[in-house]
């Protein structure tokens, strides 16, 4: 494995540890400040609403404009947002900087895309991809930890605290992409030929208005009829887990009385679980040798997911929660990387960018309903119903995908 493959799994590394660190906090630090349920869920809408339109027009923007530029704009713009939500107290400005957040940070798409770009073969692409999960979960891992015990230990200013370590990290991955080699432009001939001279020497915004006309245009280009079943199973998967992660913290919180620090222990687990069934995700696929069209493994995924809802709705103690989060993260990083591969296998190198995009859009437009959901059900019913609104969504896509086995089966 190259030098530029380890460089480009440090920068999915550091970002998930610095996501890790604050997203945890920001629902309780908003509750501080006088926040209801409503509240929290806003602002998990707010943030997947700009990721829905954002995900297709910056995937589709770094395969006109360049990749590895565009990600050190997007990672240096979140590192400025991330240190101002530490200083701010309201939670208006809170909700805006969850806007700005939700449009530019894209950095693990783009990290996806950009693997391609400098390795060739499609069997070692898998095997980096669940690598880069495995890495970046314990990125997402020791986060929780870290930020669980600054603001345990610093009660007054730690939320403030961890936004600004945040923000350096942030600066800091701009600065190891920077080192990443250049890539030609894989742009049209014909495209860059209607780059005229007067394009070129335009203000910034005319410049800025025609990346995005052709981003738009890009993605009229794709026939998306051939993936609509990759982004419905999707939306399902996304829905129940934006519905759960949503309410993740408030629960353990309220149900079992964990202070941050212990909270930040149950995430970090469960992150470790999910990286470890992403780093032998290789091994996972050897066992489904005959299931080319992946029909198989996304039924299982939705199955095992159902089940560990349900035992988690169950569950009488923190103990018995945490042993139902096992099954739960291996499906859901299983599923992640599932879609990924479907995805990828469809498509070719020239839309890549573009499909990743609309790959995650896709968990954004469900992430848009699921944390009000989330939050309206906690409000008015108690945090402890929550979980059914994902079990729900999770059955339906069980059933869905069970029925796409058996029509498949009889096609071949």
């Amino acid at each position: 494995m190259s030098f530029v493959i380890y460089l480009i799994q440090a920068v999915a590394f550091l970002d998930l540890l610095a996501v890790g660190l604050i997203v945890p906090l920001v629902a309780g630090h908003v509750r501080d400040m006088g926040g209801n349920h409503v509240y929290v869920g806003l602002l998990g809408s707010i943030y997947a609403g700009f990721q829905l339109g954002s995900g297709p027009l910056i995937g589709s923007l770094s395969d006109l404009k360049g990749r590895k530029n565009i990600l050190i704009m997007t990672l240096l713009l979140c590192g400025i947002a991330y240190t101002v939500m530490g200083l701010t107290k309201s939670i208006f400005v809170i909700m805006v900087i969850r806007a700005v957040l939700g449009l530019f940070k894209q950095t693990q798409m783009l990290t996806k895309a950009l693997v391609p770009d400098y390795e060739k073969n499609e069997q070692r692409q898998a095997e980096i991809y669940g690598k880069m999960a495995a890495i970046s979960g314990a990125g997402i891992t020791l986060g929780p930890v870290i930020g669980g015990h600054i603001a345990e230990d610093h009660p007054e200013n730690g939320f403030l605290l961890v936004a600004v370590i945040v923000g350096i990290c942030f600066a800091l991955n701009a600065g190891l992409v920077n080192f990443l080699p250049k890539i030609d432009s894989k742009v049209p001939k014909k495209k860059a030929a209607s780059q005229t001279k007067g394009e070129t020497q335009t203000s910034l915004l005319v410049t800025l208005y025609s990346s995005v006309r052709q981003s738009i245009v890009e993605l009229f280009c794709i026939d998306w009829i051939k993936y609509w079943d990759i982004f419905m199973f999707k939306a399902l998967i996304g829905f129940a887990m934006g519905v759960y992660y949503s309410n993740y913290s408030l629960f353990l919180k309220t149900e079992y009385e964990l202070s941050p620090k212990y909270i930040g222990y149950v995430i970090s687990f469960q992150g470790v679980i999910g990286s470890l069934s992403s780093f032998f995700i290789g091994y996972i696929n050897s066992y489904y040798l005959h299931d080319k069209d992946y029909s198989i493994r996304n039924m299982h995924v939705f199955l095992v997911t159902s089940l560990s809802l349900l035992g988690l709705a169950l569950s009488f103690n923190v103990l018995v929660y945490a042993f139902w989060l096992i099954p739960l993260a291996i499906s859901n990083a299983i599923g992640r990387l599932v879609t990924l591969e479907m995805v990828l296998k469809r498509t070719d190198g020239d839309h890549r960018g573009t499909l990743i995009g609309a790959s995650n859009s896709v968990r954004s437009l469900t992430g848009v309903v699921a944390p009000m959901v989330s939050g309206v059900i906690g409000e008015y019913y108690g945090v402890s119903y929550v979980i059914y609104a994902s079990l729900c969504s999770t059955t339906i896509g069980l059933a869905l995908s069970y029925m796409r086995k058996i029509k498949q089966t009889k096609t071949d």
